[in-house]
């Protein structure tokens, strides 16, 4: 074989070579994702140290740099971050239903009856009744100008207990959290957030106030392993999965005690929540069944 006949040989190689990492490498490019930009991330927080206590001051600095659109990821979690208001009006209006399904946090696992409720349910026949119940029979005018006397008598109640505390130190904000859980909880359970069935101890009375707010804490507290899904034991570890479990326990048997307190035949004209809950959940013509799990992660949603 003389010297040109190799020469042809090796060319040849080396193009049959070239063509092969050529179609490799363009199939790989291809597979992957294309993100919008990105921040330098750290190894395996991602940008969660970027999540301080005004985050949206960071996302919006971030935007004068990065653009309208951005990426990050949060532990294991990929997160988009928009900051324009077209862009937001694509996700929340022209292409809604592809971004309506809410992430299963682990709070929510738990403490909505395994996302049953209207806030963290997945898209789809459920979620759309479930929002339409709420919409027609608790955020209608008609349902909310029927509450307004428990409005008027809960506000009364903070003007006359502000009235006794004349010349006194007031903290206005616990009395306003007072006001708005007493109006939300008479809406939606007919009773106050500090008040219990009638004759039961005053420990008993405080126990509803007690377990919602043990909810609202674990529902708005940061838990590490919700960034981190693959990992399990985080929340083993961290003592959070024990409190929702404690605290499922405890939300479960108020609302049994509060739907066995409904079950009972009421006046009509003080129906609250939970009534329209039980008389819907009978109805024979729900595309999805409502089962007594769902009806305790509806009546939470009233609250």
């Amino acid at each position: 074989m003389d010297h040109f006949t190799l020469q042809i040989l090796f060319l040849s190689l080396l193009l049959f070579l070239t063509i092969i990492c050529f179609i490799f490498y363009r199939r790989k490019w291809q597979s992957q994702p294309v993100t919008p930009p990105s921040p330098p991330r750290l190894p395996i927080i991602g940008h969660l140290h970027l999540l301080t206590d005004m985050p949206h001051h960071t996302f919006s600095e971030l935007s004068q740099k990065l653009g309208p659109i951005i990426y990050l990821r949060l532990g294991q979690v990929p997160t988009v971050v928009v900051s324009s208001a077209q862009l937001a009006r694509l996700i929340l209006k022209t292409h809604d239903h592809v971004f309506s399904t809410r992430p299963q946090l682990i709070s929510a696992q738990y403490l909505s009856f395994n996302c049953s409720d209207v806030t963290f349910s997945p898209y789809g026949p459920y979620w759309r009744q479930a929002r339409k119940i709420c919409v027609t029979e608790l955020l209608s005018s008609k349902r909310v100008s029927s509450f307004q006397l428990i409005r008027n008598e809960e506000v009364n109640r903070l003007l006359t207990a502000l009235s006794t505390r004349s010349g006194s130190e007031v903290n206005v904000s616990e009395l306003f959290f007072s006001l708005a859980n007493d109006i939300l909880c008479r809406v939606a359970f007919g009773r106050r957030f500090t008040e219990g069935r009638e004759g039961a101890a005053e420990g008993q009375k405080r126990h509803l106030a007690r377990v919602l707010t043990e909810t609202q804490d674990l529902f708005a507290g940061f838990c590490v392993g919700d960034f981190y899904p693959e990992w399990k034991w985080v929340h083993s570890v961290s003592g959070y999965k024990k409190r929702l479990m404690k605290n499922l326990e405890e939300l479960r048997k108020v609302c049994e005690e509060i739907i066995e307190e409904h079950s009972h035949p009421r006046d009509e004209n003080k129906e609250d929540f939970v009534d329209v809950l039980l008389r819907v959940q009978k109805r024979d013509d729900l595309e999805v069944p409502i089962t007594d799990d769902n009806l305790k992660a509806l009546v939470l949603v009233s609250y």
